[in-house]
């Protein structure tokens, strides 16, 4: 399945079309450029394509689902934090590829509800999807779990909830993570009264320190490294599907209705994994070395597909992807990836700009070395 999508009129985002959203996407701009708003609505719309793919599976297999999305749709732009910049002129149309003559299409057009297509997804074209979303507010992770709200449902907003039950999962199936990139182990203690995490060091200075006490850049690696590694590769589909389908089916006595269309081993799968800022508190070459770890986690060593979108400030970050299509060209047996496969856009004045240069198997860069050549304008004027 491809996807694609288009934005106009939404808040910083003026006129956006991505013909096809690539397995690993990397957006770069500056604050307030929109790119966090842009990935929060693919996001979103994902989430609204995997909602009616459940209903598609649940339709077709003789259940009578009633759930819409008319009445909602408000309250998940409320969620994503984008219900603000909606006005009448905002247009949201995403599409997802089956083959050359196949499409599910749905839009928003600025008005009070969303459209689709078709009322149900084709039964040959069904998938079942997982979808994280690892915010910026991550770094409140470690303050957090230790806390009595935590325990009690204090709200510190949608995404902040969202990567901390992503966290939670996964540190329960996760004792131990490398962060090769500060030279350091992650671990999870479980014990009568929860989970405790601690880091300690891999140097000769050694030491063992609860993780709140650890560095900001260590807060805000942990959660992206822990969340990506479990959906790459501890991840049940079976025990998400269990939970949004079966569930549903028990609480409403609708078992003996139930005729699987399809099973799950036969539905499409994928993990769309989202990251804001990779790179926070984190030095340049500590940002590298996280984008390998990343990197190897999504897409070499893992056993569920996945496709990871990220949005970062870093000129860094955007380099280094040069070196790792250059380790793929080469073949070399190190953190890599494939150019055809990547995608890498500079968020700018309410549009995009491709950055992939075409005919040389690279990232254009020269766009996001300004602000160093106005650096050193200013001082050639000041000799």
């Amino acid at each position: 399945m491809k996807e694609s999508i288009i934005i106009k009129n939404l808040g910083p985002l003026k006129d956006i079309s991505i013909e096809e959203i690539k397995p690993f996407t990397v957006f770069i701009g500056e604050s307030g450029s929109g790119k966090s708003t842009l990935m929060k609505v693919i996001s979103l719309f994902r989430w609204i394509y995997k909602m009616q793919n459940i209903y598609s599976y649940l339709k077709i297999s003789n259940v009578n689902i009633p759930f819409e999305f008319k009445s909602d749709i408000h309250s998940y732009f409320e969620n994503s934090g984008i219900d603000e910049f909606i006005t009448p002129n905002t247009q949201i149309i995403y599409k997802a590829t089956f083959d050359k003559n196949v499409n599910y299409e749905i839009k928003f057009l600025g008005m009070n509800t969303l459209s689709f297509s078709n009322q149900t997804i084709n039964a040959s074209y069904l998938s079942f999807n997982k979808i994280s979303f690892i915010s910026e507010t991550r770094n409140i992770i470690p303050l957090w779990s230790n806390s009595i709200s935590s325990l009690t449902g204090g709200n510190l907003g949608f995404y902040f909830q969202e990567v901390f039950k992503d966290f939670d999962l996964a540190s329960s199936s996760i004792k131990k993570i490398e962060l090769k990139h500060l030279d350091l182990k992650f671990f999870v203690d479980k014990n009568p009264f929860g989970k405790t995490y601690k880091i300690e060091s891999n140097t000769n200075e050694k030491f063992n320190i609860e993780f709140r006490n650890s560095s900001s850049g260590t807060q805000t690696s942990v959660p992206i490294l822990l969340i990506s590694q479990f959906f790459a590769k501890n991840f049940k589909f079976e025990d998400s599907f269990n939970t949004s389908i079966l569930k549903y089916l028990s609480s409403t006595d609708s078992l003996t209705e139930f005729k699987a269309v399809k099973n799950l081993s036969d539905l499409n799968k994928k993990i769309y994994i989202h990251i804001e800022e990779p790179e926070l508190s984190l030095f340049p070459d500590a940002q590298c070395k996280l984008i390998d770890n990343l990197v190897e986690n999504c897409f070499i060593s893992n056993t569920n597909p996945v496709e990871l979108l990220i949005s970062t400030h870093s000129p860094y970050i955007i380099n280094y992807l040069n070196l790792l299509i250059k380790r793929f060209d080469e073949n070399i047996k190190e953190a890599r990836y494939n150019y055809d496969e990547l995608a890498v856009y500079q968020v700018a004045n309410g549009t995009l700009i491709n950055l992939m240069a075409q005919n040389e198997r690279l990232v254009n860069t020269n766009p996001l070395s300004d602000t160093i050549n106005d650096i050193y304008n200013e001082y050639e004027k000041l000799g």
